[in-house]
Parts: structure tokens; sequence; C-alpha cells
């Protein structure tokens, strides 16, 4: 079962461009992986020890302003002064925190695995990728494959591609959609723009993370500055921590609480 293709002689280019942006992206997903698999507990560390000294700060900066208003300091309005300030910071360590935890549990491919995928998926994206096949986005029972094949191809499932591919057939001889004539008449903007895309890819973060993993001395030197910059923040920490018991000690500083 083969799509009728394009007359136009630069079809094949484009074919080829498509599933290399394709091939790209997946590659970019796997190396953000692997990034956050090597660095994302010492990241996620450095972030929050780095929140805390912020909330210290601004902890510091309502004591600051009470004193100069009479020493007096409503803590239930100081604690919901904090959470409405830090809500944003701690929104972005859980979502770096959970970011880590899904990496971490992320399984490893086999070459074969790896490669097999990256077969069936060529054949799959022939038969339906939506910028080949315009009956995907028509087609309820395409487009959801589509999307299956994807998160399949993601993770190298070769199994679940295989079966994917004969319920993709099926769902094509239902439709009577066997062969297609696939007419692009702005194949060349889309070439170009593909060009583009894959340079995009490859040429920024966090495709060009590759070269850092692939340095054993680069990743350690990474890991003892981010070790370091935690340390930095942890004893910056403790001297603001230290700050606000002078401020409430010595600072005239009466602290109201509210009566529920």
């Amino acid at each position: 079962m083969e799509l009728i293709r394009s007359t136009h002689t630069n079809y094949d280019e484009y074919e080829s461009l498509l599933l290399e942006r394709d091939q790209a992206q997946k590659e970019a997903g796997q190396i953000w992986t692997c990034y956050i698999q090597t660095f994302g507990k010492l990241i996620a560390d450095v972030y929050e020890e780095k929140i805390e000294c912020i909330k210290c700060r601004k902890t510091i900066d309502f004591y600051q302003r009470a004193l100069n208003h009479g020493g007096i300091v409503d803590q239930d309005a100081m604690q919901e002064y904090l959470d409405r300030e830090m809500a944003l910071y701690y929104v972005n360590l859980k979502r770096m925190q959970d970011d880590f935890q899904k990496c971490k549990k992320a399984g490893t491919s086999t070459s074969y695995e790896v490669q097999r995928s990256r077969t069936l998926y060529r054949r799959l994206a022939k038969l339906i990728h939506p910028d080949i096949n315009p009956e995907t986005d028509r087609q309820e029972v395409l487009k959801e494959l589509w999307q299956r094949i994807l998160t399949t191809y993601g993770h190298n499932d070769i199994k679940a591609l295989s079966e994917l591919e004969v319920l993709v057939r099926k769902a094509l001889k239902d439709l009577g959609k066997e062969e297609i004539k696939i007419d692009i008449p702005d194949i060349s903007e889309r070439i170009d723009a593909l060009k583009k895309e894959i340079l995009d890819i490859t040429s920024t973060e966090p495709y060009t993370y590759r070269e850092l993993l692939e340095n054993d001395d680069a990743v350690e030197k990474k890991k003892t500055a981010l070790q370091e910059e935690l340390d930095t923040y942890k004893k910056y920490h403790e001297e603001l921590k230290e700050a606000i018991l002078q401020i409430v000690s010595k600072g005239g500083i009466e602290i109201k609480w509210r009566m529920n």
C-alpha cells in the first residue's frame, strides 16, 4: 500500500526533510531527558535554596517596613504577603522536581530499538503524516492513530509501532484511502521552512547539550559548579535566617497574631 506521490520533482527532498525534522525533534527530547537525568536534581536543589533566600529577603523587607511604621508585624498579613510573592517560584520548583522524577524514570533504548523505531516511523509517516497526507487532519481515526504514533515513537516502542502499522493500513483501507493524489503547491516554501526549522532545532538548546553530555570531564565540571552554587546559596540562606532572628530579638519588632 503506497500513496500516489506528488508530481513535483522536489517531493522526495520535501519528504526527506520532513522526516529529518521529526528525527531532530525526537533527538532534542532525548537529549533533554538525559540532561535532566544528569543535572536535574542539582539544578532543582540550587533553585530551591535560591528561592528560600528570596523568601528570607522579602521577610526582612517586611520587618523593616514594620519598623518604619511602629514596629508591629501582623504575622498573618506577612504570611499572606509571602504566599502571594513566592507562589510562582514554588510552582516553578514543583515543575523542575516533577521533570526530574519523570526523566529519572525514563528507560534507555538499545541501538536496535532506536534504529528499528526510526524505520517503522518513516514508513508510517509516509502514509499518514499530516504534512504529507491531508486525510489525516480530516479523518478522526487517522488523527488519533498519528498521535499514538508520535507518543510511541518517542519511547522507541517497536512492538507498539508494529501494531500501529497494521492499524494504519487497515484504517486507510476501510476509508478507501489506499491511494491518494498528493498536491503540495507551496512545496518550495515548505522546503525552505523545514531547512530553517532543522537548523533552529540543531543549533539551540536542548540539542546543543549533546556535546556537553558526551564529554565526561565537562559533565563533572558542571556538576562541581552546580554544587558550589548550591553551597553558596546555603551559606547565604543561613546568614539571612540569622539576620531575621536579630531583627526580631533586637530590632523592636512586636509580632501580632490574629485569633481565629
